[in-house]
């Protein structure tokens, strides 16, 4: 046959086999549900991916207004999507079939009927690929073939895919990592290294880290186990790899910088728990949701002579060491950047498993018999301890019988090869490896992940019911906003799902993502204490129903679901309804420009609380550093006025004891203290059983929830600022156990300052979109300030008249500027970080490459003509 016809039939058999291991999610396809994960696959996944396209269409390529109050695309959302290469070519196949008319604009509903199709594309690429590198290392085309299609047709290529697809991109670029190893150990070959490199770094900076820690052990396993005596020796090796990586780093720096330091500057608390060395719970040969091992591979692994093959060695050693770091958290934690313990190895584990089955396979032919019998008595016994020794399954549960049934089969397989040695019976062995494997990977789908999982629950009717994203929702909010003539936001979450506002195609204010920008944590952590109904890392909510915080930030509507209780702050109206939903309006709302010569400083402010520092806001502006213009105003602590009386419970000496399902504090108010406004109740509270779970906490209207001390996702934020309409008793309610609850201060906010700010305001002309925002400004006063409700974050420029000018971090969290006296025309912009140096350091990267290759060429072809004319 030739060579072409080869290829097309070896991606025809991928084809064939990436159809047959994703047979489960094809029925469930048809059934009306999707490769979806409930959590993370709807809440970040779809509206992540839907909100890029519809930022990249509109030409917006830096900045992002909608992400959550704004945010960097290149930077907060490199850990996701903004630079995946798949995603950008099913970007541009989406753009390309929508300019034809052959769909129409995608939306959440698009993307989730895509995942399907792009996951069989992308199985068989990285199956095509790890073909590719072990034949490169003389592994025959079938053996190959084989080994291949353990890696990319694993359990966790299918857990990546349905709970945080992007993760799956890392299988097609680890193939090219290990060619590009390769290439330069034998060949003294660069090229492969660097545009491995190159790509994997552009594609994700958190999956490159891992893929490079395993390059880092499989070279050092190579300069230990030579698989030949004509390789590089290895200080030449160095020569090589040093500037290769380092070239490869520079053509991606234009992605990987950016998001690297998105990573730095984003913020979570320290994990401080006991991390073990060694704690190993995990099944690999039964019930492993991530380490799923083939029989295949134990039988050939438990094979003594095949250790004499020295690539074998290499592949089987590496899998042993792998397998062994699947039960550290230590390890963990040194793949997930020294940080909790999180299991992302597992497709280098399956790479390593992968080539182990790959050259056993080419060695089974010259087995020993006695060698293969003892290898099936092992795989017998390993499987028996295995089971016995997990206290979750039975010997008579139905999964422990369907994996025992491929284990069997496998083994008797082999066992009639071991009598009869003939090429044919080997290959009924392989047949029955995959007749077994293919309906067993289909059956741990369907255990693991649709049923385990909740993945059943992705379906078509969910997507578009009022917990989603519902027609009825959309129809409204659109409604309103296209009456508006000026850029605004609009709070609204359906089933507390943070990037609703994403999914539906609107600028709100609440955001949930792994990378968000520190200075806009560490403003509602910290400087303005905003409770946000949920204690959670990784997002930002509202704005605790603080009608300050709207007016001051651009929060105009709220979207309330008429079913539920409606608590809406101070200022806002009910505006536009339809049968289910009302919107309210904020009347108080101020203009997006704001001009002030009235200066805080944040240390002026460090001792003065939440609401003292809102009402500052109003009056001025709050400076980082420099001097302050003006002095704050200090509020009464009205604890002195109150009578704290417990309820359900006792209380005495800071500690709360709940005896009862529910109870707390009742704040009984002196009869003097206002009974209109709103109260801003201040307290430290922490649960002191340490194993408890979420628990709910609710002070009068205003509900919110605390994490578990145990919970990775707890904010350790344990001073809290709530917000409630005056009345009078103020109830703490928190469910039955003991708790620590001490620093009570209460403050009244009557809403003068609001509306004097209000009354006051002047509007200022201003335009937002394409990374900038440009505002025109008269300035009469001397040393006035603008500031904008825009996160401040690196990357941002300013300029005014056409002169840049120092940009300032306003109100703890904002943009700022120092305006001159006059006409200004004030211009901010903002290009990801280091955007210039990344540039010139991408394109400087790819000239050397191109150079280094040339010279490499030209030095090859010289060696040649030498040879011949010697």
């Amino acid at each position: 046959m030739k060579r072409r016809g080869k290829v097309v039939l070896l991606i025809l058999a991928a084809l064939v086999f990436s159809i047959a291991v994703h047979m489960h999610f094809i029925s469930e396809y048809f059934d009306g549900r999707f490769m979806l994960g409930p959590n993370d696959g709807m809440a970040q996944m779809l509206p992540f991916k839907q909100h890029l396209y519809e930022q990249y269409t509109q030409g917006n390529f830096f900045y992002s207004f909608s992400f959550g109050l704004g945010g960097g695309i290149y930077s907060q959302l490199a850990y996701y999507f903004s630079t995946s290469i798949v995603y950008l070519l099913t970007f541009l196949s989406f753009k390309g079939l929508e300019l034809v008319g052959f769909i129409g604009s995608p939306d959440v509903m698009t993307w989730a009927k895509a995942i399907l199709p792009v996951s069989i594309i992308r199985l068989a690429a990285a199956l095509l690929l790890t073909v590719g590198v072990f034949r490169y290392l003389r592994i025959p085309i079938v053996p190959a073939f084989i080994g291949a299609c353990f890696y990319a047709g694993s359990a966790i290529y299918f857990r990546h895919v349905v709970y945080w697809e992007f993760f799956a991109n890392a299988f097609l670029w680890l193939p090219l990592l290990i060619l590009g190893a390769e290439k330069i150990i034998r060949e003294r070959k660069p090229y492969w290294m660097i545009a491995a490199v190159a790509l994997s770094v552009f594609d994700n900076f958190y999956f490159s880290y891992i893929s490079f820690l395993f390059i880092g052990i499989y070279v050092i396993s190579r300069w230990i186990i030579k698989l030949s005596d004509n390789e590089v020796p290895i200080r030449t090796q160095l020569l090589y790899f040093v500037p290769a990586v380092m070239l490869g780093f520079g053509i991606g720096a234009i992605s990987f910088v950016p998001a690297v330091y998105a990573f730095l500057n984003n913020y979570r608390p320290a994990f401080e728990d006991v991390i073990p060395f060694y704690e190993n719970e995990d099944n690999i040969l039964f019930t492993s949701r991530t380490l799923f091992v083939p029989v295949l591979f134990v039988l050939l692994v438990c094979t003594i002579g095949f250790y004499k093959n020295k690539l074998f060695r290499l592949f089987a050693l590496l899998s042993i060491l792998f397998i062994f770091f699947q039960g550290s958290p230590r390890i963990a934690s040194i793949f997930n950047g020294f940080s909790a313990p999180q299991y992302r190895f597992e497709y280098i584990s399956m790479f390593v498993i992968a080539g182990t089955i790959a050259v056993g396979t080419t060695l089974l032919s010259k087995v020993r018999k006695w060698h293969l019998l003892f290898s099936i008595g092992l795989v017998i016994l390993l499987y028996s301890l295995y089971l016995r020794h997990d206290l979750t399954l039975e010997w008579a549960d139905d999964w422990a019988k369907q994996v025992w049934t491929g284990v069997a089969f496998v083994l008797l397989a082999f066992l009639l090869y071991a009598w009869k040695r003939k090429s044919v019976i080997l290959g009924l062995c392989m047949l029955v490896v995959f007749a077994t494997y293919i309906p067993l990977i289909n059956a741990h789908q369907e255990a693991q992940l649709t049923k385990a999982g909740n993945v059943e629950t992705s379906a078509l009717e969910f997507l578009t019911s009022d917990q989603y994203a519902s027609k009825e929702q959309q129809e409204l909010i659109h409604e309103v906003l296209n009456a508006d003539d000026r850029f605004t936001r609009l709070e609204w979450k359906t089933d507390n799902r943070n990037n609703t506002n994403l999914v539906q195609g609107f600028p709100g204010v609440s955001i949930y993502s792994s990378i968000l920008n520190k200075n806009l944590l560490f403003f509602y952590y910290y400087d303005l204490n905003i409770d946000m109904k949920r204690e959670s890392v990784s997002r930002i909510s509202g704005f605790g129903n603080r009608a300050n915080l709207y007016s001051l930030l651009n929060g105009k509507y709220i979207m309330y679901d008429k079913q539920e209780p409606i608590d809406a702050p101070y200022g806002f109206a009910p505006y536009a309804e339809s049968s289910r939903y009302v919107v309210y309006r904020n009347e108080k709302l101020l203009p997006f420009a704001k001009v002030t010569d009235d200066v805080l400083t944040e240390e002026a402010l460090a001792n003065h609380t939440p609401l003292e520092r809102e009402q500052a806001m109003l009056d001025g502006i709050i400076l980082a550093d420099g001097e302050s213009t003006s002095q704050a105003e200090s509020l009464p602590d009205l604890m002195d006025n109150v009578s704290i009386q417990a309820v359900g419970g006792t209380y005495q000496n800071n500690q709360l004891q709940v005896e009862q399902e529910e109870g707390g504090l009742d704040l009984r108010l002196d009869e003097e203290l206002p009974q209109t406004g709103d109260y801003y109740l201040s307290f430290y509270l922490k649960n002191n059983d340490a194993s408890a779970p979420l628990f709910d906490l609710a002070v009068n209207e205003f509900q919110t929830n605390r994490k578990s001390r145990q919970s990775i996702y707890r904010t350790k934020v344990n001073e809290l600022t709530i917000r409630v309409e005056a009345a009078d008793p103020i109830r703490i309610r928190l469910p039955k156990g003991s708790y620590n609850l001490e620093d009570l201060r209460l403050q009244h906010e009557d809403y003068h300052k609001l509306e004097n700010s209000v009354t006051e305001a002047e509007d200022i002309p201003f335009s937002i979109g394409h990374s900038q925002v440009t505002v025109e400004y008269t300035n009469e006063q001397e040393g006035s300030y603008l500031k904008i409700p825009v996160p401040y974050e690196k990357g941002w420029q300013v300029s005014v008249n056409g002169k840049e000018q120092e940009l300032q971090k306003a109100d703890y969290a904002f943009l700022g500027v120092k305006l001159q006296p006059g006409d200004n025309h004030i211009v901010f912009t903002y290009r990801p970080p280091y955007w210039n140096l990344v540039l010139a350091l991408c394109i400087g990267s790819l000239l050397l490459s191109v150079g280094w290759a040339v010279f490499l060429r030209k030095r090859h072809m010289a060696g040649e003509k030498d040879e011949k004319e010697a």
